[in-house]
């Protein structure tokens, strides 16, 4: 199609594919270079003909990059030659490929090329070949273009590192970003900026840390509090460190009933240095608001003792999902995972709620009443019900396990029977070979029933593996 359009003279048609071609993912082009060689230069005269406006006319962008993802090293050569007197920012994506080329010949070329874009057009190359080269540097060839990349950003012009800090490719952003922290080349107005808006994790950690470092080394406190805003976890954790570090209680007393898990976790050991309980700031907190933030759950379940369960224990019925998913992890987490108190939350509406609850159960899902638990099977209750009835049950037993999956194994709900169904074979693979029991009375009766009415969903030789394995005959 990109060669019609090449050939079609419509100028308004080629500036859009090329638009969309310097806008496009690197792994676009990645596949558009594998699809072009095996698919677009098959016939022979499609070849000669590119072979020949390649040497004796003055093709079209699109034509030659499309040149340049052919079979033929010679013309991929000859591409890369071709791109070497055009202007045309489309074609750099194709250029990094080839500067990464298996042909040695093709490869040289295309560095060459590649050298004089990078004095002819720097802005341009750090914004539509950099993400294409980053993106090959796995390859066995992949490395050279990169670095030069990195040379470009440290030794070039201003206006290339400009481009590349605000570039939309998260890999050239973020090596941007490595090479000016490194060279100093950053002001802490903008690691702050970049630290609280950029898009990628490891940027906005990297710029906040050394914001941090930069603040520290002339004292400032002000940009670690800052930081403690940040909608980062790490960023928070990072900034409650170093005023910790610094002597600044507060902040960490304050991030003791954060969301994240990390920045609790660094609030509770700077709180503890400084001589202070931290599960008594829970208490506290627990106490003064009603109901309390989900995060005071979590954080006396994490630093609290078993004394503390008592305090926990009605947050069972908190009000938020996130209040009744902390007050059972919390309570696992002291030792206490009561059926009596658990199980009236296994058919509640928020699914998390029910993963924790049968996290919780699992280890004593043995001594669970199975009926009770099969009632949850039915279809009338929602998938994330079932789903966690069917954990318990699995473990409840050996035979229970079988018997639940032979049950389920045609359920009407897809994710439901593919659980059951992948199970039973797991169990068939794995486990049945060192069961060494068998099960009788009721239980054997009721296997045997189910072997028969699924016979046909199971297949003979896995109903016959079943049947060896059960010690079942007809």
């Amino acid at each position: 199609m990109l060669l019609a359009v090449s050939r079609s003279g419509d100028a308004d048609l080629i500036a859009h594919a090329s638009r969309a071609l310097i806008a496009a993912d690197p792994r676009v082009w990645i596949a558009l270079d594998v699809s072009a060689r095996r698919n677009l230069w098959h016939w022979n005269r499609r070849t000669d003909t590119a072979a020949r406006r390649l040497a004796t006319g003055r093709p079209e962008p699109l034509e030659v990059l499309l040149s340049a993802c052919h079979p033929d090293g010679f013309v991929r050569e000859a591409a890369v030659a071709a791109i070497s007197e055009l202007d045309d920012v489309v074609v750099l994506p194709v250029l990094a490929l080839r500067a990464a080329d298996w042909v040695t010949e093709v490869r040289d070329r295309a560095r060459g090329v590649c050298r004089q874009y990078f004095d002819r057009m720097p802005t341009e190359v750090v914004t539509v070949l950099a993400p294409v080269a980053f993106a090959l540097q796995a390859r066995q060839a992949g490395g050279w273009l990169g670095d030069a990349l990195d040379g470009l950003l440290r030794n070039g012009p201003p206006e290339a590192m400009v481009a590349a800090l605000a570039a939309e490719d998260r890999r050239t952003r973020r090596t941007a970003h490595v090479i000016a922290l490194d060279a100093g080349r950053l002001d802490v107005d903008r690691m702050l900026r970049t630290a609280t808006t950029d898009s990628h994790l490891p940027i906005r950690v990297m710029c906040a840390e050394a914001a941090i470092r930069a603040a520290r080394a002339i004292g400032d406190h002000d940009v670690p509090r800052r930081l403690l805003a940040s909608g980062t976890a790490l960023v928070r954790a990072e900034a409650v460190r170093s005023l910790g570090a610094a002597g600044e209680v507060d902040p960490a007393t304050g991030a003791l009933a954060d969301r994240s898990a990390l920045v609790r976790a660094t609030a509770q050991a700077i709180v503890r240095r400084a001589g202070a309980d931290p599960a008594d700031r829970y208490r506290a907190l627990l106490a003064a608001r009603q109901p309390p933030n989900p995060s005071v759950i979590a954080g006396l379940g994490e630093v609290g003792t078993h004394s503390d369960i008592d305090l926990l224990r009605p947050w069972l019925a908190h009000s938020s999902s996130r209040g009744r998913v902390e007050a059972v992890r919390a309570l696992r987490r002291l030792g206490n995972t009561s059926p009596h108190l658990l199980l009236p939350l296994l058919t509640d509406p928020v699914s998390s709620v029910t993963r924790q609850v049968a996290l919780s159960l699992r280890r004593q899902a043995g001594t669970l009443d199975e009926r009770s638990l099969r009632l949850l099977l039915d279809q009338p209750h929602p998938l994330h019900v079932r789903t966690a009835a069917c954990h318990l049950l699995r473990a409840h037993g050996t035979w229970t396990r079988v018997s639940v999956d032979l049950h389920l194994i045609d359920d009407p709900v897809p994710a439901i029977r593919a659980a059951a169904r992948s199970d039973l074979g797991n169990w068939l693979a794995r486990d049945a070979a060192t069961t060494y029991s068998f099960p009788d009375g009721a239980r054997a009766d009721e296997l045997t029933a189910l072997l028969t009415d699924h016979e046909a969903v199971l297949g003979p030789h896995q109903t016959h593996l079943l049947r060896f394995h059960l010690g079942l005959t007809r």
